[in-house]
């Protein structure tokens, strides 16, 4: 008997903490990528609720042990820790089948095990996680000097207690500036802290990328993106806001089978340009504002399948900088996102569409040195979008074959021609991506450009977009 239980004793421990640190290093699976070694709110539970059992069963053994002990005759026993001078000795050689002092305080070193293995990967801790992505790229445009690039963005994670996450990232790249003297650009692009109020709501507030469409958000880190650019209204001189300062709630709600997802926030809001050369056009560049206006908007998502989402978002904000008449803007966009597997062509589509519109109420502008002279009035109603378009066979016997992607957009942005810098631009983008591991890829893609005032642009493109 005494010996069925000491081996049941030293065998039971081991098997629970071996279950216990198989459940904290399984992979989570969460939209927005956590630490890597963390693990879920239902893991963690789990594991709460396997230590507290493995206390039940230690206390429940020790028991055991000591009436078991009890029933020994006395030559057999051990004096109990810390008993008196005089007492019996406990024999010189214990038979193999006695349980010890030992055999307890292996058991208890067992549970301690275990409760360091949860402290450690639970979400209270003090760690923080660095991620982020990096990129290195080729571009040769016509009309342009071909150049190469590199940048790397690292995201500082930290989760100071369980309902808690605060994160900072920055881009940090190389640019060329007057005189074409080289240097080295830093960005603040994230600082923000977020609270899980429950498991359909959070809220903070802080420096936070705009859930206006879903490309800055989701789809614009050089391993997610499949082109090595962005497309035009969500690049450099675009019409959608990219990260802004404010405050911030969102969450999701299941409704049938299907789920709704919402957020909504208030910024700071872009601020209107007034000079010659960019009339009319807006600064989301917003660590602070010129007015007391502030910009309300948000994005509501529909997902009626696991695999499709639809979504609307609008941003309305007063933009007027001090000492000019009060004008408005009211940005919407529209987006759809679709993937599936399609098992004829022995592969994956992935489709995804956006279209922005921008709409500046109608001011007077000094244009003294833009086109035409003196001052013009114009509303700026700008507009564009983008179809994306990619296959890839992941369903072939080729191992190869199947990290190879094929990939096409079309994307254009229009703005009034009678406004500074107005212009019809539209491109067609072809490329094959190689996806190295699932967080690293190389991108080769050619693009036609085609421009109403300006020069077109064609270009050869290269990245290669690593995950961290």
């Amino acid at each position: 008997m005494i010996k069925g239980t000491r081996l049941l004793t030293l065998l039971l421990p081991v098997a629970l903490a071996a279950g216990a640190h198989a459940q904290t290093t399984r992979p989570t699976s969460s939209p927005s990528p956590p630490p890597q070694n963390a693990v879920s709110r239902e893991e963690y539970d789990k594991l709460n609720q396997q230590q507290d059992e493995l206390r039940q069963e230690l206390r429940t053994l020790r028991d055991q042990l000591l009436r078991e002990r009890a029933a020994l005759p006395a030559e057999q026993q051990a004096p109990p820790p810390g008993s008196p001078a005089g007492a019996p000795a406990a024999p010189a050689v214990e038979p193999p089948d006695a349980v010890t002092r030992e055999d307890t305080d292996e058991l208890e070193k067992q549970v301690k095990a275990i409760r360091d293995e949860v402290d450690r990967n639970r979400f209270g801790t003090s760690r923080f996680h660095l991620a982020g992505d990096a990129a290195v790229g080729f571009t040769a445009r016509k009309g342009a000097k071909s150049s190469l690039d590199a940048g790397v963005a690292p995201l500082i994670l930290w989760r100071p207690e369980k309902n808690i996450l605060i994160e900072a990232g920055f881009d940090i790249a190389g640019s060329t500036g007057g005189d074409n003297q080289s240097g080295t650009e830093f960005d603040l692009t994230l600082a923000n802290i977020s609270f899980l109020v429950n498991d359909n709501l959070f809220v903070g507030g802080g420096l936070f990328v705009v859930p206006f469409g879903v490309y800055h958000r989701h789809f614009d880190p050089p391993w997610i993106n499949k082109l090595p650019d962005d497309p035009l209204p969500f690049g450099d001189g675009g019409i959608a806001p990219a990260e802004e300062t404010g405050l911030f709630l969102g969450g999701a709600l299941p409704v049938g089978d299907s789920k709704v997802t919402y957020d909504l926030y208030v910024t700071n809001g872009p601020n209107l340009f007034t000079g010659a050369d960019s009339a009319g056009q807006l600064n989301f560049d917003d660590f602070t504002d010129l007015n007391n206006g502030k910009a309300v908007g948000g994005r509501i998502g529909f997902l009626p399948f696991y695999n499709v989402e639809l979504g609307y978002s609008a941003m309305f904000a007063q933009v007027s900088p001090p000492k000019f008449s009060s004008t408005n803007v009211l940005l919407q966009a529209v987006d759809l996102n679709w993937r599936q597997d399609v098992d004829r062509l022995s592969g994956q589509f992935d489709f995804r569409t956006e279209w922005v519109y921008s709409h500046v109420d109608r001011a007077t502008y000094d244009a003294t040195g833009a086109e035409g002279f003196g001052p013009i009035s114009f509303s700026n109603d700008r507009y564009g979008g983008y179809v994306q378009l990619c296959y890839r066979p992941t369903k072939v016997d080729d191992r190869y074959l199947r990290n190879v992607e094929f990939v096409s957009r079309y994307d254009m942005l229009r703005s009034p021609r009678s406004a500074p810098g107005g212009d019809r631009e539209q491109r067609l983008t072809i490329g094959v991506d190689y996806w190295v591991t699932p967080a690293i890829v190389v991108k080769t893609a050619y693009q036609f450009d085609d421009k109403k005032i300006g020069d077109d642009q064609d270009a050869l493109l290269f990245q290669i977009g690593i995950g961290l």
